[in-house]
């Protein structure tokens, strides 16, 4: 049986749809962006014991070390960079299901790597963040 000849416009909407498909595709592949480089400011007061301070509008989470010392997570998921949640066991990311303990070890992947921890400054109470 003979191949019905294809239109042009046939061929140009195929190719719209693999264009629109294949960049649907690379914005969900490609880690989020880095935010511009700015100075937070917590007071260490405000990091609950046993839990975390969670700024997401600065990517940042602050917990306290098993010695009480203030650690600084960064809340990108080490596997594709997605933004992690805060949950009662740690934090979760919602993109590929990767999950860590509240000081960013990873309990289960895809992720290799726990989260990246941020330097900081302490000065009279209050941690400065550069993010």
């Amino acid at each position: 049986m003979a191949e019905p000849a294809r239109s042009r416009r046939s061929f140009l909407r195929t190719l719209t749809l693999a264009l629109v498909g294949g960049a649907g595709l690379w914005r969900f592949l490609t880690p989020a962006r880095v935010p511009d480089a700015r100075r937070v400011e917590v007071a260490l007061a405000d990091v609950p014991e046993g839990g975390a301070l969670v700024l997401p509008e600065t990517g940042v989470a602050v917990t306290r070390g098993a010695d009480g010392e203030p650690e600084v997570l960064s809340l990108a998921c080490t596997h594709l960079g997605c933004r992690v949640v805060a949950n009662e066991d740690g934090f979760a990311c919602p993109c590929h299901g990767s999950r860590f303990d509240r000081h960013g070890r990873v309990r289960t992947g895809p992720a290799k790597r726990p989260l990246a921890r941020l330097a900081f400054a302490r000065r009279d109470g209050t941690l400065r963040i550069e993010v």
